[in-house]
């Protein structure tokens, strides 16, 4: 008689290992569907250099889909760091282009603070965002006028 395991459905993570591993861009890591680069690596130049919101010739939201799967594969350290690099990509585009600053990239940094115990992280990180945001609104009165 043959033994199953029960797979996941849905969201379910519970057992160690049941998550799809993604497939990533070898350049930039990326998620991507399918082959060894994602599109913009084989068609951009390697000098090329980012704008405001940008990381890695792609603008910030575009790199959610990545730090979910990071998380999904409880690869926390890799998801901290490019999450710290979308911090920086949104506090630029905020500053340049008026635009209130994506807080998604702050509360999952706060969420791995807390998973390691950094409360006092998690607290600055609430802290930054309130002051992007702030800094938003201003440049964004005073374009008004």
């Amino acid at each position: 008689m043959a033994v199953h395991r029960s797979l996941p459905l849905g969201n379910e993570r519970g057992a160690y290992g049941t998550a799809a591993a993604s497939r990533r861009c070898r350049r930039c890591g990326i998620v991507i569907g399918y082959g060894e680069r994602c599109d913009f690596c084989v068609e951009q130049a390697h000098d090329h250099e980012d704008g405001p919101g940008e990381h890695l010739g792609r603008h910030h939201t575009e790199w959610i889909p990545t730090v979910e799967a990071l998380i999904g594969e409880s690869d926390l350290d890799a998801a901290e760091f490019l999450l710290w690099q979308l911090v920086e990509a949104t506090e630029q585009e905020t500053l340049t282009e008026h635009v209130p600053p994506l807080e998604l990239h702050f509360r999952r940094l706060g969420w791995i603070a807390r998973q390691r115990g950094d409360e006092a992280l998690a607290v600055k990180l609430r802290k930054r965002s309130a002051a992007s945001k702030a800094s938003s609104t201003r440049s964004s009165a005073s374009d008004a006028r």
